[in-house]
């Protein structure tokens, strides 16, 4: 690419986000070292979202497009995608926050580095997180936190940032239009599963709203249906629960009866055959995420010692990966796991 030009698009959908896109925009303003583009991407916004694009528009430090779509964010995304001239794209949701200067410049450095070790071009990066919380709560993210430094299947997700070639996001059929929401947890799954994440260096600050607004407990369980169905390949439930993804400005304490009751048809509908192959699929997702008990247990140590989320001490997790996390792909494993499940979401009627 020639002197000058963006070697890095950056998209961003919103939706009413003008309480926080002028900050984000402003952060990519003092990025060095790096040439890029920003593509907003407006999916219908009520507030004064578009008269910020048109204002900054005017004075931008850097190459900047705003457009109006249709609602929908992998619409949205896709749509900006696609008017990226640079070879490289960069996913970020509107309320993220960039503090380092150099961020971009050197996780540009980081990345292209890693593909030509690994000689390949599908390699892709994600940021860790800092949850910002609001004056007066508790920060309880700091296991939620840690997460993000791994590249196992679900600890990606669109708030951390996706940096990936625009060959590879085409190749991978870009994110999924006929979801409501959870597009970002099916691209990123794919690519976990293809071993091509990489975790960049530095991190992003993102807000934590939606958990303040709904609840902590009640957003992380609905957060481990989806993910569920997610990994189950059940993409079904996400368009018969298209509300659960509010926009952001009208979120509010998040009730979970009717996701239980939701989940509770959905599980069962089919016949018993079916419902039986779900609830075990169930058990072995799971199962398989047993590792996150281990790792708690060494974030918890983590914390207490007043280690940061990056630190990388996890003995537990690491014996656990050697002598115990084969046994999650044991059959009566799976199905034990399953049986204890239904006794878990069953008893989440009573108390929720």
């Amino acid at each position: 690419m020639a002197p000058g030009l963006p070697t890095l698009a950056i998209v961003i959908p919103a939706l009413n986000e003008s309480a926080h896109l002028p900050y984000l925009l402003n952060d990519l303003g003092w990025q060095k070292n790096i040439q890029f583009e920003v593509i907003v991407v407006d999916g219908g916004s009520t507030d004064n979202t578009l008269e910020q694009c048109r204002e900054f528009a005017k004075s931008s430090p850097y190459e900047f497009t705003f457009i109006e779509t249709k609602p929908g964010r992998a619409h949205q995304m896709n749509k900006g995608a696609e008017l990226g001239s640079a070879d490289e794209l960069l996913f970020l949701h509107a309320d993220s926050r960039i503090r380092e200067a150099t961020l971009l410049s050197n996780a540009q450095k980081f990345l292209t580095r890693k593909r030509q070790d690994k000689n390949s071009s599908q390699i892709s990066g994600h940021f860790p997180l800092k949850f910002l919380s609001a004056p007066g709560t508790t920060n309880n993210y700091y296991f939620y936190e840690s997460k993000t430094y791994l590249n196992k299947a679900d600890c990606v997700n669109g708030d951390q940032g996706f940096w990936i070639t625009q060959e590879y996001f085409n190749e991978l059929g870009k994110f999924d239009e006929s979801l409501p929401y959870m597009e970002d947890a099916k691209l990123a799954l794919k690519i976990a599963n293809s071993n091509n994440w990489i975790t960049l260096p530095g991190e992003i600050e993102t807000s934590a709203r939606r958990f303040e607004t709904e609840g902590f407990t009640n957003r992380q369980i609905l957060n481990s249906f989806l993910c569920n169905f997610n990994a189950m390949g059940e993409q079904d439930y996400f368009k018969l629960a298209g509300e659960v993804y509010k926009q952001q400005n009208l979120t509010q304490q998040l009730d979970l009866k009717p996701y239980l009751k939701l989940t509770h048809q959905y599980m069962n509908s089919g016949g018993l055959k079916a419902a039986f192959h779900r609830w075990y699929q169930t058990g072995a997702y799971i199962s398989s995420n047993a590792w996150q008990l281990a790792f708690a247990y060494d974030c918890k140590k983590n914390k207490k010692q007043g280690l940061s989320p990056n630190a990388n001490d996890t003995p537990l997790l690491e014996f656990y990966e050697k002598y115990i996390a084969s046994a999650a792909n044991w059959p009566i494993i799976k199905l034990l796991t399953g049986l204890v499940t239904i006794v878990w979401f069953y008893s989440l009627f009573l108390v929720r």
